[in-house]
């Protein structure tokens, strides 16, 4: 009967230090320092077009204080924008937030300012996470690599410095290695443990990419999101458009969309129409270091198999045209190169990307496609020892 007791009284005592979500809606209350008499915005937040992010509410600030009021369908990150100058991010749930933002407190070209919130339990469960995470970072054991960084920034000035700092990489790589795991394991960790809540979801973040995860573990993450965290505008506009690019849309075995863009010589040129057995379709950009150091071997494959039916189709994307026909000046790269021109629509996520480079989902540079005579989907991005396996499988040498 003790025991029952003291669970009891334990059981109360929790229950009343935990805050009680309102399902009627949120109220935010924010106490604003060193500015007053501005509109202060309350916006969508996620991975979208901003041409389409909507305002969801716009106060005035009145001596140092606002007030939101509403109701969300579901738990999400949303943004706070002061004379469309500051921001900040924070999750919006239905209960009673309390927000301190001191405009003057954020770092210098840098549009986020420090602030506080209290009051939302998806909030606060990103918050310790995030620190989680970063907190890798700051272990001493690691304290080599903010020296490799600071040898790096110096040789931007001095390339004197270029070389100590290029041996210095190559010597910390397992260091550099090793705390890439642990933070990658610290994200995976919170996920697994938290799959239903939207802080999961911006936990993951960008970190949900191709480039930093295996086409398993995109599988894997797509998959394990439930309830609130799938409703969520960062899964729907990016986590769901990777993953359908990669599966379904742009995965092997998938017929690649057609395009027709103009060439050096200003002339149209079909995907379809290129008379090629295999096409290594190359996104690229003069300003892509890892893209053009791949040309070199890229120049040996077409050398090596142009003569039986291969082909490289080279489409620069995020990119000015003068750059463009310098870089192929410089490289003296002998494939096909065709310009995928900026979109030209102001505000939106693609902006800097051409309409061909959307379509295929190109998120990184470089982005490579193999496809046969059908434009069908052989291998997406595949790393230089896999395309010349494969080369080598398809052409018997």
């Amino acid at each position: 009967m003790h025991k029952l007791f003291l669970l009891l009284v334990l059981f109360a005592f929790t229950g009343s230090c935990k805050r009680q979500v309102n399902t009627e809606g949120y109220t935010i209350s924010g106490n604003v320092k060193n500015l007053d008499n501005v509109y202060i915005k309350l916006k969508e937040g996620g991975f979208r077009d901003r041409s389409k992010i909507k305002t969801i509410d716009s106060v005035k600030i009145a001596n140092g204080k606002f007030e939101f009021k509403g109701k969300v369908d579901h738990p999400d990150m949303v943004n706070l924008v002061v004379e469309s100058k500051f921001q900040a991010q924070f999750i919006i749930e239905n209960s009673d937030i309390k927000i301190d933002i001191d405009v003057t407190r954020k770092k210098e070209k840098s549009p986020y300012f420090k602030f506080e919130v209290t009051g939302s339990n998806s909030n606060e469960l990103y918050q310790k996470a995030d620190a989680a995470c970063l907190a890798v970072f700051k272990d001493a054991k690691y304290s080599q690599l903010d020296t490799l960084k600071a040898l790096f920034v110096k040789a931007k000035k001095d390339t004197s410095y270029l070389e100590k700092a290029q041996k210095l990489k190559v010597e910390l790589s397992p260091l550099t290695k090793e705390r890439s795991e642990r933070y990658k394991n610290k994200k995976y960790d919170f996920v697994r443990n938290n799959p239903e809540d939207p802080a999961s979801v911006y936990i993951l973040g960008y970190f949900y990419s191709e480039v930093r995860m295996t086409a398993e573990e995109l599988e894997e993450f797509y998959n394990l999101f439930k309830g609130d965290a799938r409703k969520t505008n960062f899964f729907i506009s990016h986590i769901s458009k990777i993953y359908k690019n990669y599966f379904e849309k742009l995965g092997v075995g998938s017929i690649a969309p057609d395009f027709t863009l103009n060439n050096l010589e200003g002339q149209p040129v079909r995907l379809s129409k290129i008379n090629a057995k295999y096409k290594l379709v190359d996104f690229w950009a003069s300003w892509c270091i890892p893209c053009r150091k791949s040309f070199p071997h890229l120049k040996e494959l077409r050398e090596k198999y142009k003569n039986d039916g291969f082909e490289i189709i080279g489409i620069a994307t995020s990119d000015g045209e003068d750059k463009w026909r310098k870089a192929i000046e410089e490289d003296q790269t002998p494939w096909l190169h065709v310009f995928d021109a900026t979109n030209t629509s102001k505000g939106t996520a693609n902006a800097n990307k051409g309409d061909v480079s959307t379509n295929y989902g190109v998120s990184f540079l470089p982005t490579s496609f193999l496809m046969d005579n059908n434009e069908k989907i052989i291998l997406r991005n595949p790393s230089k020892e896999e395309l010349d396996m494969k080369l080598k499988e398809l052409f018997g040498y």
